[in-house]
């Protein structure tokens, strides 16, 4: 047996000797509120409460119990023992990405048709390009104006 196998095998005895059998979901959960209340702070977010309605509004803070929210500039608490995952509805930036993302596959299908035939009538030319247009709007909002998920819950996944 070679020295680099012994070394395989001693780390693989160490780490199943040495290594944590479960993290305590509490902590994981812990960790992730406190990273989602430093880095969402102000923005609106939107999540399902115990009484399966949907809340949207604008996080204030954090407390060990509860989402404080802003709707309507009146502050609202929201208990976040049971909500698992937060979401961030997209932003004005999001719409702009997917409006330039459509224009350029109408400007794609404009300029496939051109190289593709020298002398398009006008009726190939429209077509083309507001089909370009409309898959490149389907490709943009299915990319990029969508919700993010953000998971708060104290589940690991393996």
């Amino acid at each position: 047996m070679n020295i680099r196998t012994k070394l395989f095998l001693a780390s693989l005895v160490f780490s199943y000797a040495f290594g944590q059998k479960e993290t305590n979901s509490d902590e994981v959960r812990n960790i992730r509120l406190e990273n989602f209340k430093n880095n969402y702070r102000g923005q609106t977010i939107r999540f399902t409460d115990q009484n399966s309605r949907v809340v949207e509004g604008v996080l204030m803070e954090i407390t060990d119990t509860d989402f404080v929210i802003s709707i309507d500039n009146s502050a609202a608490f929201y208990s976040h023992k049971n909500v698992g995952f937060v979401y961030l509805p997209p932003v004005s930036e999001d719409f702009y990405i997917t409006a330039s993302i459509s224009i350029l596959g109408g400007i794609a299908g404009y300029v496939a048709t051109i190289i593709a035939h020298p002398y398009p009538n006008n009726g190939a030319v429209g077509a083309v390009s507001t089909l370009g247009t409309v898959l490149g709007f389907i490709v943009g909002k299915n990319t990029f104006y969508k919700s993010q998920k953000i998971d708060i819950s104290g589940r690991l996944r393996g």
